[in-house]
């Protein structure tokens, strides 16, 4: 009888993780379900691998009275502590944070100001791939040891799970995306690197946005992840509209807008045909695929929408990818300079972008330039203007 009760209690522990609820929110449930056993344990946080750039960011963490570090990114390579459990797999305790007093890094520095004072770190992996870090932190000294590092071992690999198969998911649904394309011989004017520019912009974007628009970790590398979504219905616009290297007519133009509509019901399919769970990803995809034609002034399209009416998603991937496509070279078109880029989303702050956004993007130019250099397309790498 008495394994039976123990059983029911740790099913019921573990109920809260069959919800269809974002990574973030099942990382404060596993939290709250530590600190039932171990209190100590006053901070849970992973900060997410992205290899392409070799960068850290926060990412989804749980602390009540908030984190002290969110919307941080540092470079793997500039944290040779971090760097080494990435190489070696080793985890790493800290009993006294005051080792680190006279760092330099700003995360060092948030932790310690705050008055953590133990630590607990683990590298993330996923069928061998390095894919982030797990903090665990502590106001006492000395707060991790053989009382509790093999529970906290246990939900590293769990963590490992939910964010394997939060990152899957993804991976699936941009695959499938890819995979329909090329099915229905669809062929993109925007081609090269644009979509991993333009996903980056709004990632910046919504960083600078930050506390004034209730932007976290999780909603910034959602963006990341989902703007590349934004034009999947273009694979229904027939190739002599898609391709036309002149203006449109007023009848080919209203063919070009159903790509928004006609993208919602794509992917609609997609997620579930692929049993897509998230419900908060969900929304953010299908706000970014059909509004972000909207104009802030109630001009655009599918619906009219107006001003703040428009998802903030749909408005931060709306100035990315305008910048994108001035400062790209086109088939039909030369790469504008990023001053004359600047200055046009400027001018369509005044009617057609959300003010707040183009703000955002024109305080980040030393970052675009970074995003354009890393992810430049041949021909732009040697001609682009600057």
């Amino acid at each position: 009888m008495l394994q039976v009760t123990q059983g029911t209690e740790h099913q019921l522990q573990l109920s809260g993780l069959d919800r269809h609820q974002s990574l973030s929110e099942k990382v404060s449930y596993i939290h709250e379900t530590i600190r039932q056993s171990f209190p100590s344990v006053d901070r849970l946080t992973v900060a997410k691998y992205d290899q392409i750039t070799d960068t850290l960011r926060t990412y989804v963490g749980s602390l009540k009275g908030g984190n002290p570090l969110t919307l941080y990114e540092a470079k793997l390579s500039d944290v040779p502590s971090l760097q080494r459990l990435a190489q070696t797999r080793e985890t790493r305790i800290v009993s006294d944070l005051d080792v680190f007093s006279n760092s330099s890094s700003i995360h060092s520095k948030r932790i310690i100001g705050r008055g953590f004072r133990s630590s607990y770190t683990i590298p993330l992996f996923s069928d061998g791939q390095f894919i982030g870090v797990l903090f665990f932190n502590s106001y006492q000294s000395s707060a991790f040891d053989d009382t509790n590092l093999t529970y906290l071992d246990m939900v590293a690999h769990l963590l490992t799970m939910l964010m394997a198969d939060d990152i899957n998911q993804i991976a699936t649904l941009r695959g499938a995306m890819k995979t329909a394309t090329q099915f229905t011989h669809h062929r993109d004017p925007e081609t090269g690197m644009h979509l991993e520019r333009m996903a980056r912009y709004s990632r910046l974007i919504a960083i600078k946005l930050g506390a004034s628009h209730s932007i976290d970790d999780e909603f910034a590398d959602m963006i990341l992840r989902h703007a590349p979504l934004h034009d999947v219905g273009k694979i229904s616009i027939p190739d002599n509209i898609l391709l036309k290297p002149g203006k449109l007519t007023d009848e080919e133009f209203n063919v070009m807008k159903t790509h928004t509509t006609q993208g919602r019901v794509i992917i609609d399919s997609m997620l579930r045909n692929f049993h897509f769970k998230c419900d908060q990803d969900i929304e953010m995809i299908r706000n970014i695929v059909t509004y972000h034609h909207e104009s802030f002034d109630g001009n655009g399209y599918p619906e009219g929408l107006k001003g703040k009416n428009i998802p903030l998603e749909a408005r931060i991937v709306a100035v990315a990818d305008v910048f994108d496509a001035l400062a790209s070279e086109r088939s039909y078109k030369k790469a504008w300079s990023n001053a004359d880029a600047f200055a046009e989303i400027e001018r369509m702050s005044h009617f057609k972008l959300d003010p707040d956004c183009v703000t955002a993007l024109l305080a980040s130019q030393n970052e675009i330039l970074s995003i354009q250099t890393e992810f430049a397309d041949s021909k732009e790498a040697e001609n682009k203007p600057i």
